[in-house]
């Protein structure tokens, strides 16, 4: 159950990098903005972070065909807590709660949601061995 967990959040994983770094203005129309109100600085910085989702995705993917589902999933929580302080910071420094913003809590919090179901398949696999 973990593996088709970490598998299915690295099919979104990828989806999501492909989008950033290749369709751009595709990704901001799905999410109902306009793509000329996009900062060209904001765009190259969203492909590098797509970059960073491909990245992770095979990666994970790789380590599930290798059987290392528990390190797969810390990977990717490292990843969502990493999201989650650049998204603290920003509110921090005074950005307001916009749009953006809220989309990347959102995308965040499926992100935690995706890889605690694969912790929680993981330690109910351990504990089916143990048995």
């Amino acid at each position: 159950m973990a593996a088709k967990t970490l598998i299915q959040g690295s099919v979104i994983r990828a989806t999501y990098g492909i989008l950033a770094l290749l369709l751009p203005r595709l990704l901001v129309r799905s999410v109902g903005m306009n793509p000329s109100d996009i900062d060209p600085d904001a765009r190259y910085f969203n492909r590098l972070f797509g970059g960073r989702d491909i990245l992770v995705a095979g990666a994970t993917v790789a380590a599930v065909k290798a059987g290392a589902e528990r390190q797969a999933t810390k990977a990717n929580m490292v990843c969502e807590f990493t999201d989650s302080i650049s998204l603290l910071e920003e509110l921090r420094s005074g950005r307001s709660f916009d749009r953006t913003i809220a989309i990347a809590i959102a995308f965040n919090v499926t992100g935690y949601l995706t890889w605690l179901k694969a912790l929680r398949a993981l330690r109910a696999g351990s504990s089916d061995a143990a048995s």
